[in-house]
């Protein structure tokens, strides 16, 4: 029989789980429904669920030894330092992920897109088409990515390509729980460079994953949808109030966005235009609101960035903190 001590596995599959008793076993089954040619494990974070989240995990570890690695967190660690951890014990040479209440649709969804890695080796990530559904209404979205065929540019990678991403999007966004990509080239960046990870400004695993592998090496999309993105009535990155979304999870992706660029070695004047894209609607709202706190924040973090207000924004900038209230 074989068990994890014996088994050199291909590719890790990364899982953080929380609260999502309602989910994970699907997510789970979609993993262990891998048809491959090669041995593949699947890493669990359990980060203290007050669910039934980690007895589910625990069954499934149970009665998959030989593939199922669960790390069952002492405290919360928080989605970011859940997904790291998992990432820094993953012996795969290819990774992939899948959230604790996405799923795969297919069942050679690792094989295929191993496939395309080994084919091409230049390729740093894989990814794929993708469908939306919206927990609440029952609303499947489908053909997410537009795509009615692959997308595959070779020499479209390296600072260039970063800089496009961020201003223009001339690539296709990548889901990271649709993608399979090169493991010890992400971690030789990280352990370089380990704040852009792990840093108190950080709240998406996702991004810096992105940015670094497009800088390393170009990406390849497949057309066909092989995964689905559950939207929840409410999650980290989606509020009722948009105020709530801008000044939490918005604001802190926008910075956390730019220290990457900054440290992939974009310059202020190469990000600009993706700086003009996502401030105004910071400094507007901090305006409106009458929000002195974060609008002195936003200008303090502006400030240690490099990054200056414009003419408009100065005025509502000065506006709010003159602004006197009854």
């Amino acid at each position: 029989m074989k068990t994890q001590e014996n088994v050199k596995p291909l590719v890790s599959v990364l899982i953080t789980a929380y609260n999502q008793e309602k989910y994970i076993a699907k997510t789970l089954d979609c993993v262990l429904m891998q048809e491959c040619p090669f041995d593949y494990e699947i890493l669990i974070g359990e980060d203290c669920s007050t669910d039934q989240t980690s007895y589910i995990c625990l069954e499934y570890a149970k009665n998959h030894p030989d593939k199922i690695r669960l790390f069952l967190n002492k405290e919360n660690k928080g989605l970011v330092n859940n997904y790291f951890d998992l990432l820094e014990q993953a012996r795969g040479i290819y990774l992939t992920d899948c959230g604790g209440d996405d799923y795969w649709l297919t069942t050679d969804k690792l094989s295929r897109q191993v496939e395309i890695l080994i084919r091409n080796p230049e390729v740093s990530l894989v990814y794929s088409n993708w469908q939306m559904l919206h927990q609440e209404s029952g609303l499947l979205e489908a053909d997410r990515a537009d795509r009615s065929e692959d997308w595959f540019i070779p020499e479209y990678y390296g600072p260039e390509a970063v800089k496009d991403y961020l201003n223009i999007r001339n690539i296709p966004r990548v889901v990271l729980s649709t993608a399979c990509f090169r493991g010890d080239w992400l971690k030789e960046f990280i352990q370089k460079k380990q704040d852009l990870f792990r840093g108190k400004q950080v709240v998406c695993e996702d991004l810096p994953i992105t940015l670094v592998l497009l800088h390393k090496g170009p990406f390849y999309l497949m057309k066909e949808e092989l995964m689905v993105y559950r939207v929840l009535e409410k999650s980290v990155s989606h509020s009722e109030k948009i105020g709530d979304t801008l000044k939490g999870f918005s604001y802190k992706v926008f910075l956390q966005t730019l220290d990457l660029a900054f440290g992939l070695g974009l310059s202020e004047k190469e990000i600009r235009p993706y700086v003009n894209k996502a401030l105004p609607d910071l400094i507007f709202y901090a305006f409106i609101s009458e929000d002195r706190e974060w609008m002195n924040l936003i200008v303090k973090d502006l400030k240690r960035l490099g990054i200056k207000l414009n003419f408009k924004q100065i005025i509502m900038y000065t506006c709010t903190l003159n602004k006197v209230t009854h």
